[in-house]
């Protein structure tokens, strides 16, 4: 037995050796496997009894290897993939860059320029003339007209509209004692190049007055407001009243008609003329730079930060932009006001001509390193960049113009952080939840942990030194006991003149824990992960950050037991 022990021994040894590698996360090494193994080697090694009944049990102490974490990480693995607001792009040499990006505003022109409800109404009766020929001819015919404008409240000067939905009421009560009928024409309201007409007719039923209602569909149709190009905002109808006699009913100048027409309803497909000026006040919002959440302390210089409004316009009418406001929020520094030509200016945006209609034009307004303070705001960097912008539809009065119901004003802010920089000081606190330690037991027996050792193994491949600290915490998230003795230092990967690493810097960590430390920990299931960052020469050395960088990692517990057999 004591060969066996003293081989087990060896071979437990020898695993502290092996490649972590081959370690995964779910291989849980059991004692009871070790135990098997440690039988066959009895059996088979040459070491052992050839009277097994008189085999002694005796105490042990191995040593157990319980692999943790074995990991590499990019910095785009680092970041949370279900982030629905953050681009990486890296270009053919793996260089990376992040752009954040929040859409701020969208204003479509259908909540602005709209066709009011129109009500008209209209009174026709005949002539002495007309009642005399009613009379004698049994039958006459009067022909009357009749124009409106639409109702406006920011000056629009409407041409055309084509409908969308919509309709024309029509409402008649005929004091005629005498059947009529009306044919009512709007010659500058087309489909296919027909105009529309309508003919009601309104029979007399004994009873006066005689009321007819009737709706007319304008969807599809085509209203004229410039009636050839005469006018704007307009709306006319002709119509004919053709009154048949009833004999031995009386026939009079006081018989009439009473008309209530006028549009209801009325949504457009599109519409052109002067749609009026607009002034749009865009709500504050901001974009979030998450990747600095976790920082509590630091010193980032980046080489070229950018900060844009991006406005896509399918108007088609001049419009301005104005960023009244922007400023950066951080955790370290609070907030900074960026400054630059660009703030505060009203700024011309793009807008589709009369051939791109239903299309969209694009105006990016950008703030770097050459027009404002962006650069120097980015140190350090924050997490947010807080937007508070206004537009003006049509800032210089009237002109012509033309809509979709689809036309819109749409304003996405974006910031753009290429990975170049230098970091002086940079600290991250990260809080790791769900700790758990090897639960190690024999024939439902617990084993008794004497010693701990956290094993680390990094392989560092980014241009920055670092010096990381754990504190264990309780529910309370008091510490409770810390990782290393003191901030262990780890070294950057060294880099060559223009900033690129040219090969990994590996470490091996081992932290040692006597039983009562170790017990002290494994009360905890949570731990704060300090991390304290410096590029290269202190800093000093701009890096940039590629794809092909990574952190390789293998963390286990070595722990030495007491067994009792």
């Amino acid at each position: 037995m004591i060969c066996a022990i003293q081989y087990t021994k060896k071979y437990i040894k020898l695993n502290q050796h092996l490649n972590f590698k081959r370690l995964k996360q779910k291989l849980k090494i059991t004692f009871s496997n070790i135990l098997l193994t440690v039988c066959f080697l009895v059996l088979f090694a040459g070491c052992y009894k050839k009277d097994f009944n008189q085999l002694k049990l005796a105490n042990a102490t191995p040593e157990y290897l319980y692999p943790l974490i074995d990991a590499e990480l990019s910095l785009k693995d680092i970041i949370d993939p279900n982030k629905r607001q953050l681009n990486i792009t890296e270009d053919a040499d793996g260089f990376y860059t992040f752009i954040y990006y929040q859409d701020l505003f969208e204003q479509y022109i259908t909540d602005l320029l709209k066709i009011a409800d129109i009500v008209v109404n209209q009174t026709v009766s005949l002539t002495a003339t007309e009642v005399n020929t009613l009379r004698n001819a049994g039958t006459v015919s009067h022909t009357f007209t009749n124009s409106f404008t639409l109702n406006t409240s920011n000056g629009e000067q409407l041409k055309h509209i084509v409908v969308k939905s919509g309709s024309i009421p029509f409402n008649i009560s005929s004091t005629f004692k005498h059947n009529i009928q009306l044919t009512v024409t709007f010659p500058y309201i087309t489909q296919n190049g027909i105009p529309l007409s309508q003919t009601i007719a309104v029979n007399y039923t004994g009873t006066s007055p005689v009321i007819s209602n009737s709706t007319i569909d304008l969807s599809g149709y085509t209203i004229d407001c410039s009636q050839n190009g005469t006018k704007v905002n307009t709306l006319s109808y002709s119509a004919l009243l053709k009154v048949n006699f009833i004999a031995g009913n009386t026939a009079s100048t006081t018989q009439k008609i009473d008309i209530t027409t006028g549009i209801s309803g009325i949504t457009y497909s599109y519409a052109d003329g002067y749609i009026g000026q607009y002034s749009l006040s865009v709500p504050q919002d901001s974009v979030a730079i998450d990747i600095f959440d976790n920082a509590y302390a630091g010193n980032i210089y980046f080489t070229d930060p950018q900060v844009r409004a991006i406005i896509d316009n399918s108007i088609g009418a001049a419009s301005s932009v104005k960023i009244n406001q922007l400023v950066t929020q951080s955790q370290i520094t609070g907030t900074t006001p960026i400054t630059g030509s660009l703030i505060n200016t009203n700024i011309p945006i793009n807008y589709p001509s009369t051939s791109q209609v239903g299309q969209a034009e694009s105006t990016t307004i950008q703030l770097d390193k050459t027009n404002s303070n962006v650069q120097t705001v980015f140190n350090p960097a924050p997490n947010k960049v807080i937007y508070q912008m206004s537009a003006i539809l049509n800032p210089s009065g009237v002109s012509t113009n033309f809509v979709t119901d689809s036309s819109k004003i749409k304003i996405r802010g974006e910031v753009e952080i290429p990975m170049e920089g230098k970091v002086t000081k940079f600290v991250l606190l990260d809080t790791i939840k769900g700790i758990s330690y090897p639960d190690i037991t024999i024939s439902g027996k617990q084993v008794t942990i004497t010693k701990a050792g956290f094993n680390i193994a990094l392989s560092n491949g980014f241009p920055m030194n670092s010096n990381i600290q754990m504190y264990f915490l309780d529910d309370a998230n008091n510490i409770i006991d810390s990782l290393f003795s003191g901030p262990h230092f780890i070294t950057s990967a060294p880099v060559d003149a223009t900033g690129k690493v040219t090969q990994s810097t590996d470490v091996f960590i081992q932290e040692m824990f006597d039983e009562a430390r170790y017990k002290r920990v494994t009360t905890s299931t949570k731990a704060v992960l300090y991390a304290f960052f410096s590029t290269v020469n202190n800093g000093t050395v701009p890096v940039k950050i590629y794809s092909s960088y990574k952190i390789k990692s293998n963390i286990s517990i070595d722990v030495k037991a007491n067994v009792s057999f």
